[in-house]
């Protein structure tokens, strides 16, 4: 369980500050923030952030034709706001492995600036038109300049992740145009949203995930039909995402405190 200490760092001419208020539209009937709202909570500050830097996905497809895609992403929370409470967002790059991965961490703090929610994702550049992942062009390696300490970087994802094997639940969905994002394909916080579906709103309702460890294997595109499963096994629940009941989307792992 992560402990609350007044946020020091890290320290970087590359970091963001982002100050928002939880709002109505993004928290469930418990009140609070869900995982699928803090997900675009983060992405907002994301894009604020690489505006600011000259290395969005708008700069890049004017350039290059290429767009940012999120591979993996785990959360920690200390806990979760409620509406109407105040919070920033503080996010960085932090690292970039072999010109083809950059990491990148968040921060959900409190108005105290005490971290109450940690995070941390690995992104890559697709090209919009193959639909392949393409090396970080030397410019966004340039304007990323120094990157941050890495006694400073948050724990980088480990391991994988692996779909359910006797799921304990399921539901069917079809994506809609409102799923979409600018890349043209499902938006990454709707695969946690629908994995999560499964567990019911009796359960969704009573409990907050202390945990969620997302992995993105495969675009989904408008109309596609698609499948989530869920298993609860030893206080974890895994979760997947399938395409017509077969293709593997999206893997996730969730742990959760009771409310």
């Amino acid at each position: 369980m992560l402990q609350p200490i007044p946020f020091r760092g890290p320290e970087s001419p590359l970091r963001e500050t982002v100050a928002a208020r939880i709002a109505a539209s993004t928290v469930g009937p418990h009140r609070y923030l869900t995982l699928p709202h803090l997900i675009r909570l983060f992405q907002e500050a994301a894009i604020q952030n690489t505006d600011r830097l000259r290395v969005s996905s708008t700069d890049l497809l004017a350039s290059h034709g290429l767009t940012w895609v999120m591979h993996r992403q785990v959360i920690e929370a200390e806990r979760w706001p409620t509406l109407g409470e105040p919070v920033n967002v503080v996010t960085l790059p932090t690292h970039i492995e072999r010109r083809l991965i950059t990491y990148r961490d968040f921060y959900l703090l409190d108005q105290d600036h005490t971290p109450i929610i940690r995070s941390t994702s690995s992104w890559s550049v697709m090209s919009l038109d193959a639909r392949r992942i393409r090396p970080i062009p030397d410019e966004v390696v340039e304007r990323l300049g120094e990157l941050p300490d890495p006694a400073t970087h948050l724990p980088r994802p480990e391991g994988k992740l692996v779909a359910p094997e006797h799921p304990t639940g399921e539901m069917k969905f079809r994506v809609a145009f409102s799923h979409l994002d600018f890349n043209n394909h499902l938006t990454n916080p709707a695969f946690p949203e629908l994995m999560l579906e499964p567990l019911g709103a009796e359960f969704l309702s009573a409990h907050l995930p202390r945990r969620a460890d997302i992995a993105y294997h495969r675009e989904a595109r408008y109309g596609d039909r698609l499948t989530a499963q869920t298993e609860t096994a030893s206080g974890a629940h895994s979760h997947a995402l399938y395409r017509d009941g077969s293709e593997v989307l999206a893997t996730m792992e969730t742990h959760w405190t009771p409310l």
